[in-house]
């Protein structure tokens, strides 16, 4: 049977000659069987655009550096199935180097996970990230605490709980939704499709979903779902890398959340209506890509 996790890394990854990429090794990582585990096995770490630091220079010798990684990467991949692809950038102090930093890089791959469901339930808790633009590994160990309420909750009901929307204060006691612990969330509402365009991570699925309603010339408004508008919307859908769009059929609400029987729950016709099917049908007739 073909090994199905493998990985790479690289230090001072902006210093690496063509000598040091080709003599990188790949080694196979059985005990990092998802991206999770793979992202866990490292400290706290990431890279952000804003750092002061990170000039355009250096951001294209690491999209280079980690484009021929890949390619050492993909060359182990054996299998037919399909692979989930994960890339780390972080930086390291180092007095040595001009910026006083060093570079790295580590890319993992794996079988895709299957989808666990066709349909979903999702719960509106939590504020929004703090630096939702960055994708750090740290919001694994921050969004732990809203993971193991859920997970206590579903036992509690009995009933499955998907995803969890993270949300703000809106006007005259709203909330806002923004995002999905690991989602990015969207909403149907008049034939416009809403989706919040601040304090959300813009993941690359999302980018696949905006283009394709411009394709499908579907009016897209990058605003923030209003919550207490939810008996309106047409559909409601999160994104996943394995199937693109999810439908959302049940929203759970509630002022004092801790208590279960103060959840509101609120059917959304997302399966019915064929917004969703239309969008996922779009990206997949057209192989969509991101440039």
């Amino acid at each position: 049977m073909a090994t199905t996790t493998w990985t790479v890394e690289i230090h001072d990854a902006v210093g690496a000659d063509r000598e040091t990429l080709q003599t990188t090794s790949v080694r196979s990582c059985p005990e990092y069987s998802s991206a999770k585990t793979f992202l866990q096995s490292h400290p706290p770490v990431g890279l952000s655009s804003v750092d002061n630091n990170v000039t355009e220079d250096i951001l294209e010798k690491l999209k280079s550096v980690t484009e021929q990684l890949v390619v050492t990467l993909l060359d182990q991949w054996k299998t037919e199935e399909d692979g989930m692809l994960s890339v780390l950038w972080w930086s390291v102090d180092n007095a040595s180097k001009p910026c006083g930093q060093d570079y790295c890089i580590a890319v993992h791959i794996c079988l895709m996970p299957q989808p666990k469901c066709l349909s979903s339930t999702v719960l509106i808790y939590g504020e929004g990230r703090g630096n939702a633009r960055c994708k750090h590994t740290q919001w694994i160990a921050d969004r732990a605490p809203i993971e193991n309420f859920v997970a206590q909750l579903v036992e509690d009901r009995g009933l499955p709980i998907h995803e969890v929307v993270l949300s703000e204060p809106g006007p005259g006691g709203d909330r806002l939704l923004l995002e999905g612990l690991i989602t990015n969330f969207f909403v149907v509402k008049e034939g416009t499709l809403f989706t919040a365009g601040e304090g959300v991570l813009e993941g690359s699925t999302r980018e696949l979903v905006l283009k394709a309603c411009k394709d499908l010339s579907i009016h897209v408004v990058l605003e923030a779902p209003k919550l207490s508008e939810r008996e309106s919307w047409q559909a409601a859908f999160v994104t996943s890398t394995v199937r693109v769009v999810i439908d959302v059929t049940r929203v759970l609400c509630g002022e004092n959340i801790d208590d279960d029987k103060c959840l509101c729950e609120t059917r959304i016709p997302s399966d019915t209506t064929g917004f969703t099917k239309r969008i996922r049908d779009q990206i997949f007739a057209q192989r969509m890509y991101l440039q």
